[in-house]
């Protein structure tokens, strides 16, 4: 492929093309003032930004004119409103997993009664796109829609990582570090390693409360024609209420979900 290119003098797609620089920086300052915590004032901005507070303030008014940002009278600080929320729901709804899979998170949901989540991979980190709680049932747990959660330390993420080569593994330790979020954290990458291989057989994956003290989480992968783990469903509850024998009524229930949901994205095999 490479000999092809240089043979013909043709470059990738994303060599050549002209990129729009204030897009670029409009786009960095939205993403940098979503890690800004608290209202903020524009110098205290700017400097998190490494950005001068002239150029800033021509960006942060034309947020104010579209609704993205506003600014306290009383104290003159940023802020982000709501907005952003809004086009994320909309761009959730729209999701290509989202109409299809949503219902089986629905189903889990009601049938144990407990909180389930549809998840996906991005940048290496686990966004949840669709949850659901039991009913009568409020757990307060990482599970939210649009909420970011680490690979190594949650059952959707592990079912993700058996699409890693070494190769792979060893970039998401370089760059988010295995984290130990309990005193169940895998924090090894050799551990890490041996749990994935016995994930590809068994066919499921649990977080035991290594992201969360307290929550056992059981999750099955949902894989796409060529067999590539693309989503994952998963059942989260307090670990008082997943006796042995819960926990493995729900793996059946989900594996077969698992198979389910496959399906719908054109998964032909016999057996996950």
């Amino acid at each position: 492929m490479a000999e092809n290119m240089a043979e013909t003098n043709i470059k990738p797609v994303s060599e050549g093309i002209k990129k729009n620089q204030s897009l670029r920086k409009a786009l960095q300052i939205l993403e940098g003032m979503t890690k800004i915590h608290t209202p903020a004032r524009l110098q205290d901005i700017a400097q998190s930004l490494d950005m001068p507070q002239s150029t800033l303030l021509r960006f942060l008014n034309t947020y104010i004119d579209f609704g993205y940002v506003n600014q306290d009278p009383a104290t003159s600080c940023y802020y982000l409103t709501l907005k952003l929320t809004e086009l994320g729901s909309r761009a959730r709804d729209k999701f290509p997993f989202q109409n299809s899979l949503h219902k089986y998170v629905k189903q889990i949901a009601g049938h144990f009664s407990e909180s389930a989540s549809l998840c996906i991979e991005h940048d290496m980190q686990m966004v949840y796109i669709a949850t659901e709680e039991g009913p009568g049932r409020m757990l307060q747990t990482l599970q939210r829609i649009g909420r970011i959660a680490p690979m190594h330390a949650t059952a959707v993420g592990k079912l993700h990582l058996t699409n890693y080569s070494d190769a792979d593994l060893e970039e998401l330790e370089r760059k988010y570090g295995f984290l130990k979020y309990t005193e169940h954290t895998i924090t090894s990458l050799q551990y890490l390693k041996e749990e994935l291989e016995q994930i590809k057989v068994q066919r499921f994956a649990m977080d035991n409360e290594e992201c969360e003290a307290g929550v056992r989480c059981i999750a099955v992968p949902v894989v796409d024609f060529t067999g590539k783990v693309v989503a994952g469903i998963s059942l989260s509850a307090p670990i008082t209420r997943l006796d042995s024998e819960k926990t493995e009524a729900i793996i059946r229930y989900l594996k077969d979900i698992s198979i389910k949901a496959s399906r719908e994205l054109g998964w032909e095999e016999k057996a996950l």
